[in-house]
């Protein structure tokens, strides 16, 4: 009796506090940098121990979290071809399956599936179901706020912030991360992004620590893709924008290729040992020469400009959840934009047609 006692007293006080950091006043965060940047190398002996603590839930057994490990092949019999392929980063190809009822991002390495991503009002993403309410994660559902991860670029711990647990909880499913978006000013679900190990060390979407590296590949950051790569991957970002925007009942906004060609144009030309803050000067500042120097019309032009993440997904998620780049992203005032990403730079861009 006195265990069950103690037990109910536990989880009364675990509610307590999930309740708190949910409904508690939201951070104001810098998303420019991306907040969670951090491969410091932990301490080894504490963090092998650890390693044992970290628990999951039961494996997907439907949903497009499935898809994860399995043949691309079998992705494209049931979704049908893809809309576009493109490389990207380490060595991998993005799929994109899109119509009015789903956005699709699958992305895979030698024609096996590492990561997919899903938004819009009708996507299956089981167990968890689009615009659900994410304090209803917590009941019955394993979270482990410190998952160490074992990829093949050695172990990795990571640490959720308050800030993640409101707009990023990574769920474990079997062997499927599944990386839950939020949008922390309605507590909806506004995607989810199911991943092997790899994939969550290399997109890097929360604070980490490296435990081991023997006999692992090294995690390179390096990657340079050609400007084909570039513009697909302005596509991606313009695209889920758009299904943001949808999903909150906001227009979706024309694509500028103009806007896109300038502003690729100038992340392309960011050298690699440029101070960060310097070249994200020096992109906004270079984006609107161009665009007076080409004597673009406009009523007002604004960006939204961010470093040091390398997933699209997490980067549109981060700009939601900032109030003043939030304004930008679901502003109704605005009818066309573009976008140009170098590395771990991006840029995107709203215009407001002359009236």
């Amino acid at each position: 009796m006195k265990n069950i006692i103690i037990k109910v007293v536990a989880i009364t006080i675990l509610i307590i506090v999930l309740f708190y950091l949910f409904y508690s006043p939201k951070l104001e965060f810098d998303v420019l940098k991306n907040p969670n940047y951090s491969h410091d190398k932990a301490n080894e002996n504490y963090y092998e121990q650890q390693a044992e603590k970290s628990t999951g839930n039961a494996k997907l057994k439907e949903g497009v979290g499935t898809y994860v490990y399995k043949d691309i092949g079998e992705v494209i019999d049931d979704l049908g071809e893809p809309d576009r392929v493109y490389k990207t980063e380490h060595d991998r190809k993005n799929y994109v399956f899109k119509n009015k009822e789903h956005y699709y991002l699958v992305s895979a390495k030698n024609n096996k599936v590492s990561s997919v991503y899903a938004t819009g009002n009708k996507v299956d993403v089981s167990p968890i179901k689009m615009k659900q309410e994410a304090t209803k994660f917590f009941n019955g559902t394993n979270i482990d706020m410190e998952p160490v991860i074992d990829s093949s670029y050695g172990k990795y711990k990571l640490e959720l912030s308050e800030r993640d647990i409101k707009t990023q909880l990574l769920i474990k499913y079997g062997n499927v991360y599944a990386q839950v978006l939020i949008d922390s000013e309605t507590n909806e679900v506004m995607g989810v992004k199911f991943m092997d190990s790899d994939v969550v060390i290399e997109h890097a979407p929360f604070s980490m620590s490296k435990i081991s590296s023997d006999h692992d590949k090294k995690l390179k950051r390096s990657d340079k893709q050609n400007f084909h790569s570039h513009i697909n991957k302005d596509l991606t970002l313009l695209e889920i924008v758009n299904e943001i925007r949808e999903m909150k009942g906001v227009k979706s906004l024309e694509m500028n290729d103009q806007l896109t060609y300038i502003t690729q144009l100038e992340a392309d030309s960011i050298e690699d040992d440029v101070d960060e803050e310097e070249a994200v000067k020096s992109l906004e500042d270079g984006i609107m020469k161009h665009i007076n120097d080409q004597n673009i019309e406009y009523e007002t032009i604004n960006q939204n400009l961010a470093y040091n993440f390398y997933d699209v997904p997490t980067l549109v998620n981060s700009w939601l959840n900032n109030n003043s780049y939030r304004e930008k992203l679901l502003g109704s005032q605005y009818d066309e934009f573009g976008a140009g990403n170098s590395r771990e730079y991006y840029s995107l861009v709203f215009k407001e047609n002359k009236k």
